[in-house]
């Protein structure tokens, strides 16, 4: 079978399950989640991991496996979202959907050198994207990585840019990056994910040190462009946009230094942002992966 024809049989699927009722997909999510926390160890041990590292003594053990259980189901619950927001026009979704903070958004883009959105993985991320005209935002921009399969990968471009948000790819982002800043649009990124040792700066995440990628901190120092941070929960079957105020730039006439200062910044507002609702965070991916050479 070729791409095109697996693109249209999953199309399809989604499509008719998208009619289902909510509380019927819910159903099916909250059991593949268990399922997954029961069948893959690996995960299950990072979360755990992840979990009674990053709130020590908080939790037992019993705690503990209770807060991982509904981590996996709420990770598991973004398929299922996506699936049931598939066939719902703009009207219809953005119904679910409401904005906190927006003042901080305007403050931002009166400065005239463009916006960047940080965000990480938090509540549904997927929706993330196509819910930024919700928030008021013209032609706003995501950051992704490009999926291995292609069926899955046009789909998932499809859902993202339906309302009219566009992607950019990762791979050769910056000059377009640049370009779109420099006429004051909008960039969403997620920036909570390891990062290797060549391109990172190690940073506090939770009272332990994690890789951080540096090219935020670096397209910010030579731009000036401010950074918002924004997040999205879900609550009541409902959505939460919730922006908060400008992350500001500190410099110190130490390019090595202004780097690590600002990234650290990045990564404290990305902590706070996950603390106000821990269980929705995706605490499966191996955040501290990278390690000093001090510990190592």
């Amino acid at each position: 079978m070729n791409d095109e024809r697996i693109y249209r049989l999953i199309k399809l699927i989604i499509t008719l399950m998208g009619m289902l009722p909510r509380q019927t997909l819910k159903f099916f999510s909250d059991l593949l989640g268990l399922i997954w926390y029961k069948l893959d160890k690996r995960h299950r041990n990072i979360a755990l991991e992840n979990i009674n590292l990053s709130f020590p003594n908080k939790f037992s053990p019993q705690q503990a496996q209770r807060f991982a259980k509904n981590v996996f189901k709420n990770t598991a619950s973004i398929l299922f979202e996506v699936i049931w927001a598939y066939p719902k026009s703009k009207d219809e979704l953005f119904k679910y959907f409401s904005v906190k903070g927006f003042r901080h958004l305007e403050k931002a883009q009166k400065k005239g050198r463009g916006v960047i959105i940080l965000s990480c993985h938090m509540g549904n991320f997927e929706l993330l994207v196509a819910s930024f005209p919700k928030a008021g935002m013209e032609k706003p921009y995501g950051i992704y990585r490009k999926f291995d399969f292609k069926p899955l990968e046009r789909l998932m471009l499809e859902m993202r840019q339906r309302f009219g948000a566009r992607m950019i790819h990762t791979g050769g982002a910056t000059k377009k990056i640049d370009t779109i800043l420099k006429n004051g649009g909008i960039v969403g990124t997620l920036f909570d994910q390891n990062a290797g040792w060549y391109n990172g700066v190690v940073t506090n995440f939770f009272g332990r040190p994690a890789c951080t990628k540096n090219s935020l901190a670096k397209l910010v120092l030579r731009s000036g462009t401010p950074v918002v941070p924004m997040f999205m929960v879900k609550k009541n079957e409902k959505y939460i946009m919730q922006f908060l105020p400008e992350v500001a730039l500190q410099t110190t006439g130490c390019p090595i230094k202004d780097i690590e200062n600002n990234t650290q910044n990045y990564v404290s507002a990305i902590e706070s942002i996950v603390r106000q609702c821990p269980e929705q965070y995706f605490w499966v991916h191996n955040r501290w992966k990278t390690k000093p050479y001090s510990i190592i």
